[in-house]
């Protein structure tokens, strides 16, 4: 049995919980997590949404040629199946509600989302889970945890709403940073290892892959429409902790505080939006600073496979 992995403090509840999943096999997990980081963002949806891409390398490939797939059973196979992976690997991430998570401080029933979960033991009928997420949510902070669930409220935290949100539909697509759906319906699903690397994944629509023009983008988006912003927060959130994550594997303290501060920024500036009083100086502001930081430290490269920047499939 593991505990939640501190090295991983900050990602967001898909990323911190793989990283959790590979580090127990593979020594290099944090470097090439933190290696994978990039600011991509798709240009071409209507209504003002967004979708963004965390990584820059297919995070469910893993370093020794197998893959994470995605495996969904009737409510009544699901243990037996699980089981057979936790049994198989030793760990299994299986896709939960927060919302029905008892340590999760969004249990009222407001907070349904998407949330991956490491399961590393089953002692008869209660099964060790292992949560390295941490953060800020509308209902109080949350904070890791490592201890047990009886299978009735395992199955219970892995029955999904009737439907997510349309972003958080996007989200679960994009989790490991290309286009890979889990399936559809209502059912219960995880993720299974299965050897090969499987078909070589993508990014549908337009999208931005240069950081520099996905900052530009992102900034004037903000600007342009800061009350539709607020349904994207979460989203920078995630691209402000990968991001800050990364900067603090490098030992990078004034990258970290930059990038740190850029939530607590765009959410002054979408509430003040919401009263009336816009800030889009302190938003381009915000985003120059970054822009800036990037290209002197010029951390990222760009994917070989790129060319141009702005790709269509």
């Amino acid at each position: 049995m593991t505990a939640p992995d501190a090295r991983f403090a900050g990602l967001s509840c898909y990323t911190s919980n793989l990283a959790g999943y590979q580090a127990g096999e593979f020594a290099d997990t944090p470097d090439r997590f933190a290696d994978s980081v990039r600011v991509a963002v798709r240009t071409d949806l209507p209504q003002e949404q967004l979708a963004f891409s965390h990584h820059r390398v297919p995070l469910h490939r893993l370093p020794d040629g197998t893959r994470l797939a995605w495996a969904t059973a009737g409510p009544d196979r699901v243990v037996d199946c699980v089981d057979a992976e936790l049994r198989r690997h030793g760990r299994v991430l299986v896709v939960t509600d927060n919302a029905a998570l008892p340590w999760s401080p969004s249990t009222d029933g407001t907070g349904h989302a998407p949330h991956w979960l490491l399961l590393d033991d089953r002692r008869g009928d209660d099964w060790h889970v292992v949560d390295g997420f941490s953060g800020l949510l509308p209902a109080g902070e949350q904070e890791p945890y490592a201890g047990w669930l009886g299978t009735a409220g395992l199955l219970a935290a892995m029955t999904p709403p009737p439907t997510w949100h349309p972003e958080q539909d996007r989200r679960n697509a994009l989790a490991f940073g290309f286009w890979l759906p889990p399936p559809g319906g209502a059912q219960p699903h995880w993720l299974a290892r299965t050897d090969g690397a499987g078909d070589e994944p993508g990014l549908p629509g337009d999208w931005l892959l240069d950081e520099g023009e996905a900052l530009e983008f992102l900034c004037e988006h903000v600007v342009a429409h800061p009350e539709a912003a607020g349904s994207h927060l979460d989203d920078l959130w995630a691209v402000a902790q990968h991001r800050t994550f990364r900067y603090r594997h490098l030992g990078d303290d004034e990258a970290v505080r930059a990038w740190a501060d850029l939530p607590r920024a765009l959410r002054f500036a979408v509430e003040s939006a919401r009263r009336g009083r816009p800030r889009p100086a302190l938003v381009r502001t915000t985003f120059d600073h970054l822009r800036h930081l990037e290209r002197d430290r010029s951390t990222t490269p760009t994917p070989a496979a790129v060319r141009p920047h702005r790709q269509t499939l």
